[in-house]
Protein backbone atom coordinates (compact mmCIF):
# COMPACT_ATOMS: atom_id res chain seq x y z
CA UNK A 1 0.00 0.00 0.00
CA UNK A 2 1.49 3.44 -0.74
CA UNK A 3 2.17 6.13 2.14
CA UNK A 4 0.25 8.31 2.46
CA UNK A 5 1.25 12.65 1.37
CA UNK A 6 1.92 13.12 5.46
CA UNK A 7 4.06 10.61 5.90
CA UNK A 8 6.24 10.72 2.72
CA UNK A 9 6.85 14.51 3.95
CA UNK A 10 8.38 13.68 7.22
CA UNK A 11 10.36 10.98 6.27
CA UNK A 12 11.60 12.85 3.50
CA UNK A 13 12.33 15.98 5.94
CA UNK A 14 13.61 13.35 8.62
CA UNK A 15 15.96 12.77 5.87
CA UNK A 16 16.61 16.18 4.81
CA UNK A 17 17.45 17.17 8.20
CA UNK A 18 20.00 14.34 9.31
CA UNK A 19 22.02 15.00 5.51
CA UNK A 20 22.31 18.90 6.61
CA UNK A 21 23.08 18.84 9.95
CA UNK A 22 25.18 15.96 10.47
CA UNK A 23 28.28 17.08 12.35
CA UNK A 24 29.84 18.49 15.11
CA UNK A 25 25.81 20.45 16.05
CA UNK A 26 22.65 19.69 16.34
CA UNK A 27 19.85 22.62 16.93
CA UNK A 28 17.18 22.47 19.35
CA UNK A 29 13.74 21.00 17.99
CA UNK A 30 10.35 22.27 19.18
CA UNK A 31 8.77 19.19 21.48
CA UNK A 32 5.91 20.93 22.79
CA UNK A 33 3.95 24.64 23.48
CA UNK A 34 0.59 26.41 22.43
CA UNK A 35 -0.04 28.79 19.69
CA UNK A 36 -0.74 32.23 19.64
CA UNK A 37 -4.35 32.87 19.55
CA UNK A 38 -5.35 35.15 16.55
CA UNK A 39 -5.90 38.59 17.85
CA UNK A 40 -9.84 39.05 16.47
CA UNK A 41 -9.56 43.04 16.77
CA UNK A 42 -6.82 43.31 14.25
CA UNK A 43 -7.64 45.16 11.61
CA UNK A 44 -4.54 44.54 9.43
CA UNK A 45 -1.89 41.51 9.71
CA UNK A 46 1.20 41.53 10.81
CA UNK A 47 4.92 39.77 11.39
CA UNK A 48 6.68 39.07 14.88
CA UNK A 49 10.17 37.60 14.64
CA UNK A 50 11.89 36.34 18.27
CA UNK A 51 15.59 35.37 19.08
CA UNK A 52 14.68 32.62 21.51
CA UNK A 53 17.40 31.29 23.85
CA UNK A 54 17.05 27.82 24.63
CA UNK A 55 18.60 25.97 27.46
CA UNK A 56 21.25 22.78 27.60
CA UNK A 57 17.77 21.35 29.36
CA UNK A 58 15.60 22.42 26.34
CA UNK A 59 13.26 25.38 28.49
CA UNK A 60 13.00 28.80 26.77
CA UNK A 61 15.08 31.20 28.76
CA UNK A 62 15.15 35.03 27.62
CA UNK A 63 13.43 36.39 24.10
CA UNK A 64 14.37 38.86 22.29
CA UNK A 65 11.84 40.65 19.89
CA UNK A 66 13.61 40.98 16.13
CA UNK A 67 10.31 42.44 14.46
CA UNK A 68 7.51 43.90 16.52
CA UNK A 69 3.64 44.33 15.29
CA UNK A 70 1.01 45.44 17.47
CA UNK A 71 -1.44 44.07 18.76
CA UNK A 72 0.90 40.52 17.59
CA UNK A 73 3.95 40.91 19.51
CA UNK A 74 2.92 40.57 23.28
CA UNK A 75 0.10 37.23 22.11
CA UNK A 76 3.49 35.09 20.12
CA UNK A 77 6.37 35.72 23.35
CA UNK A 78 3.60 34.78 25.89
CA UNK A 79 3.07 31.63 24.02
CA UNK A 80 6.34 30.80 23.07
CA UNK A 81 7.66 31.41 26.46
CA UNK A 82 5.53 28.25 27.15
CA UNK A 83 7.22 26.40 24.74
CA UNK A 84 9.70 22.96 25.49
CA UNK A 85 12.72 21.91 23.06
CA UNK A 86 14.45 19.13 22.74
CA UNK A 87 17.88 20.39 23.42
CA UNK A 88 20.48 21.43 20.81
CA UNK A 89 23.69 19.09 21.28
CA UNK A 90 27.41 19.64 20.25
CA UNK A 91 30.02 17.62 19.83
CA UNK A 92 33.04 17.89 22.83
CA UNK A 93 36.54 17.61 22.19
CA UNK A 94 38.29 15.11 24.57
CA UNK A 95 40.38 16.82 26.46
CA UNK A 96 44.22 15.85 25.93
CA UNK A 97 45.56 13.15 28.45
CA UNK A 98 42.38 12.56 29.31
CA UNK A 99 40.10 9.05 28.16
CA UNK A 100 38.27 9.40 25.20
CA UNK A 101 34.27 10.30 26.06
CA UNK A 102 32.66 7.57 24.46
CA UNK A 103 29.42 9.96 24.13
CA UNK A 104 30.94 13.12 22.95
CA UNK A 105 27.79 14.62 21.87
CA UNK A 106 26.44 17.15 25.04
CA UNK A 107 23.36 18.98 25.42
CA UNK A 108 24.18 22.67 24.80
CA UNK A 109 22.64 26.07 25.10
CA UNK A 110 21.56 27.65 21.64
CA UNK A 111 19.01 30.39 19.93
CA UNK A 112 15.92 29.16 17.87
CA UNK A 113 14.41 31.81 15.51
CA UNK A 114 10.68 32.23 15.90
CA UNK A 115 8.64 33.60 12.86
CA UNK A 116 5.02 34.57 13.19
CA UNK A 117 3.10 35.70 10.09
CA UNK A 118 -0.69 36.99 10.38
CA UNK A 119 -2.64 37.41 7.54
CA UNK A 120 -4.87 39.89 7.54
CA UNK A 121 -8.42 39.34 7.21
CA UNK A 122 -9.54 40.63 4.08
CA UNK A 123 -8.45 39.45 0.58
CA UNK A 124 -10.60 41.87 -1.63
CA UNK A 125 -9.85 44.86 0.20
CA UNK A 126 -7.43 47.54 2.16
CA UNK A 127 -6.42 46.86 5.53
CA UNK A 128 -4.83 48.97 8.59
CA UNK A 129 -3.14 48.19 11.28
CA UNK A 130 0.02 49.23 12.28
CA UNK A 131 3.47 48.55 9.76
CA UNK A 132 6.05 45.78 11.19
CA UNK A 133 9.07 46.85 12.53
CA UNK A 134 12.72 45.93 13.35
CA UNK A 135 13.54 46.63 16.91
CA UNK A 136 16.31 44.48 17.44
CA UNK A 137 19.24 42.45 15.42
CA UNK A 138 19.69 39.21 15.91
CA UNK A 139 22.09 36.99 17.04
CA UNK A 140 25.07 35.41 14.46
CA UNK A 141 23.96 32.22 15.64
CA UNK A 142 20.08 32.51 14.83
CA UNK A 143 18.80 32.24 10.89
CA UNK A 144 16.93 35.75 9.96
CA UNK A 145 14.50 36.32 7.24
CA UNK A 146 15.42 38.61 4.40
CA UNK A 147 12.45 37.04 1.91
CA UNK A 148 9.10 36.39 3.73
CA UNK A 149 6.16 35.14 1.94
CA UNK A 150 2.04 35.31 3.09
CA UNK A 151 0.09 32.52 2.47
CA UNK A 152 -3.22 32.73 0.48
CA UNK A 153 -6.55 31.70 2.33
CA UNK A 154 -7.92 28.27 1.16
CA UNK A 155 -10.63 28.69 -0.87
CA UNK A 156 -12.39 25.79 1.15
CA UNK A 157 -11.81 27.46 4.46
CA UNK A 158 -14.70 29.01 6.46
CA UNK A 159 -12.95 29.69 9.78
CA UNK A 160 -9.75 30.78 11.07
CA UNK A 161 -6.64 28.59 11.63
CA UNK A 162 -2.80 28.32 12.72
CA UNK A 163 -0.28 25.75 11.76
CA UNK A 164 3.47 26.12 13.12
CA UNK A 165 5.71 24.90 10.19
CA UNK A 166 9.23 23.52 10.86
CA UNK A 167 11.67 24.40 8.50
CA UNK A 168 15.62 23.05 7.69
CA UNK A 169 17.53 26.47 7.08
CA UNK A 170 20.38 25.04 4.97
CA UNK A 171 23.87 27.10 5.17
CA UNK A 172 22.53 29.02 2.15
CA UNK A 173 20.23 30.57 3.65
CA UNK A 174 17.03 28.34 1.27
CA UNK A 175 14.76 26.26 2.55
CA UNK A 176 16.00 22.80 2.54
CA UNK A 177 12.87 20.84 3.74
CA UNK A 178 9.50 21.71 5.69
CA UNK A 179 6.85 20.05 7.51
CA UNK A 180 4.10 21.44 9.51
CA UNK A 181 4.27 19.83 13.41
CA UNK A 182 1.36 21.75 14.67
CA UNK A 183 -1.45 20.71 11.38
CA UNK A 184 -4.92 22.85 10.88
CA UNK A 185 -6.15 21.61 8.19
CA UNK A 186 -7.06 22.61 5.27
CA UNK A 187 -4.47 25.81 5.94
CA UNK A 188 -0.70 22.74 5.74
CA UNK A 189 -0.54 23.21 2.19
CA UNK A 190 -0.89 27.03 2.05
CA UNK A 191 1.44 27.74 4.80
CA UNK A 192 4.40 25.09 3.43
CA UNK A 193 3.78 26.94 0.08
CA UNK A 194 4.92 30.08 1.41
CA UNK A 195 7.65 28.85 3.96
CA UNK A 196 9.63 27.22 1.17
CA UNK A 197 9.64 30.08 -0.38
CA UNK A 198 11.03 32.35 2.59
CA UNK A 199 14.98 33.32 2.81
CA UNK A 200 17.17 33.68 5.65
CA UNK A 201 20.08 34.87 6.40
CA UNK A 202 22.01 31.40 7.70
CA UNK A 203 23.09 30.73 11.04
CA UNK A 204 26.83 31.13 11.81
CA UNK A 205 28.61 28.90 13.97
CA UNK A 206 32.08 29.48 14.91
CA UNK A 207 31.71 31.73 11.77
CA UNK A 208 30.93 29.24 10.10
CA UNK A 209 27.47 29.23 7.76
CA UNK A 210 25.18 26.16 9.13
CA UNK A 211 22.51 24.48 8.44
CA UNK A 212 19.69 24.93 11.43
CA UNK A 213 16.31 24.88 12.16
CA UNK A 214 13.42 27.90 12.69
CA UNK A 215 9.99 28.17 13.35
CA UNK A 216 7.20 29.57 11.43
CA UNK A 217 3.78 30.28 12.43
CA UNK A 218 1.35 31.09 9.92
CA UNK A 219 -2.16 32.78 11.27
CA UNK A 220 -5.14 32.52 8.93
CA UNK A 221 -8.16 34.77 10.03
CA UNK A 222 -11.62 34.58 7.92
CA UNK A 223 -11.44 37.29 5.21
CA UNK A 224 -14.19 39.54 5.36
CA UNK A 225 -15.17 40.72 1.82
CA UNK A 226 -16.79 42.87 0.07
CA UNK A 227 -19.10 42.91 -2.71
CA UNK A 228 -18.24 44.55 -6.03
CA UNK A 229 -20.71 47.36 -6.19
CA UNK A 230 -20.03 46.96 -10.09
CA UNK A 231 -21.18 43.20 -10.03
Amino acid sequence: MESSWPLRSALLFSVAFATAVQGAFTPARYRDGALPQIQIRAVGGGEVFLDVDVSDAGAVGGISVLRATSPFTDAVVAAVRGWHFAPAEEEVEPEPGKPVDLERRKPAESTVLVAAMFRPPTINTPTFGEVPRDVASPAKETPFPIVTATPSYPPDALFDGVALIEVLVDSDGRVGAAKAIRSAPPFDEPALEAARRWVFRPARLHGVPVATLAYIVFAFRQPVTVRDSGA
